[in-house]
């Protein structure tokens, strides 16, 4: 019979040329999976303003977004009735942070989903990357 194996030599080799190959991509797959953590949480603080003003145009009421810089948070309420707050999205574990805002602390969204304000708020990452989030008059939220 012809059997054709490998020797525990060729094995020992494959093995640690794929040990060497693992632990040179780690450190870039972390570093990947990290930069989209911080773009996801940009990413979210836009989809709950978007949120804030498709609620005002269903419920046909005001409704407030009020930015917490210090606790990192984001606060939907409705503003023409009693019941306050209707979202709250804490982001301060993600690393990102409200650097500064051209308006008050809060967005507003007119029953026409229209905002109050044109509004521009720089949020800044772990890694101190500026992301740049805007709410223009016509309530479109667009992140650069």
């Amino acid at each position: 019979m012809n059997e054709r194996g490998v020797t525990l030599v060729e094995l020992c080799v494959v093995l640690a040329v794929l040990a060497v190959m693992m632990g040179l991509s780690v450190p870039a797959w972390a570093a990947l999976v990290a930069k989209h953590r911080q773009r996801a949480a940009v990413t979210e603080i836009a989809s709950e303003l978007r949120m804030a003003r498709q609620l005002a145009m269903a419920r046909h009421e005001r409704v407030r977004v009020v930015v917490n810089a210090e606790q990192s948070e984001l606060r939907t309420e409705c503003m023409d009735c009693d019941q306050r707050a209707l979202r709250r999205y804490e982001f301060g574990r993600t690393g990102t942070v409200v650097d500064s805002m051209s308006t008050r602390p809060e967005i507003v969204f007119q029953p026409s989903g229209r905002s109050a304000t044109a509004t521009t708020m720089v949020l800044v990452d772990s890694h101190r990357v500026i992301h740049q989030l805007t709410v223009s008059l016509t309530g479109r939220v667009v992140v650069s």
